[in-house]
């Protein structure tokens, strides 16, 4: 049987009784490549025939690339879940209370 580990908590998930999440992230580089302005220009065939040409090719990844992009898969159990639905970038809860200036 395969057990299964909330990456946050640390507990057992036991996917008979309770919902097992996965969180997939993916972090990149932006780059400043612009979108051509009209859809019609991009030749999605063309596109299509790189990628798949381009899955012949191992995948090298530069010094570069290894300090600026992450890719992550995560699971997660339903309270933590709902904890990172709440919160997804871990940000703390500023308190804005409205207080005068007195």
């Amino acid at each position: 049987m395969i057990h299964y580990t909330c990456d946050r908590c640390k507990r057992q998930i036991n996917p008979d009784s309770q919902t097992r999440f996965i969180v997939q992230i993916d972090i990149q580089t932006a780059t400043n490549d612009l979108e051509p302005e009209f859809e019609d220009e991009v030749d999605h065939l063309n596109e299509l025939h790189q990628v798949l040409e381009g899955m012949h090719e191992p995948i090298v990844v530069t010094d570069e690339e290894a300090e600026t992009s992450h890719h992550g898969r995560y699971d997660l159990c339903p309270e933590c879940h709902r904890q990172f639905m709440k919160n997804p970038l871990g940000r703390e809860a500023v308190l804005a209370l409205g207080f005068s200036n007195n």
